[in-house]
């Protein structure tokens, strides 16, 4: 099992011009929507983004201020990296 966050994923579009103008919640969202049915669990629904709360790219649009961490099998990374790049 591995433990990551919708932070890194988002952290992942964002550095590669993916899902411009698509709000974090809405890319959390899916994600979740993904990985749910792969067995993945939430460990933490909240967790405060490594690089905190405030700075330029702190916002809905760009990065998320706190986000939700699962737990999941990691065999499944690279199906979720070819899923994170079709948005």
């Amino acid at each position: 099992m591995i433990r990551m966050g919708n932070d890194e994923f988002i952290l992942y579009l964002r550095k590669n011009g993916l899902a411009k103008g698509v709000p974090s919640p809405i890319i959390g969202k899916k994600i979740w929507e993904w990985l749910s049915p792969k067995g993945a669990k939430i460990v933490e629904p909240d967790k405060e983004c490594h690089w905190g709360k405030t700075g330029d790219a702190i916002d809905e649009i760009n990065l998320p201020k706190t986000a939700t961490q699962f737990e999941f099998d990691e065999m499944i990374l690279p199906d979720l990296y070819k899923f994170l790049n079709t948005f």
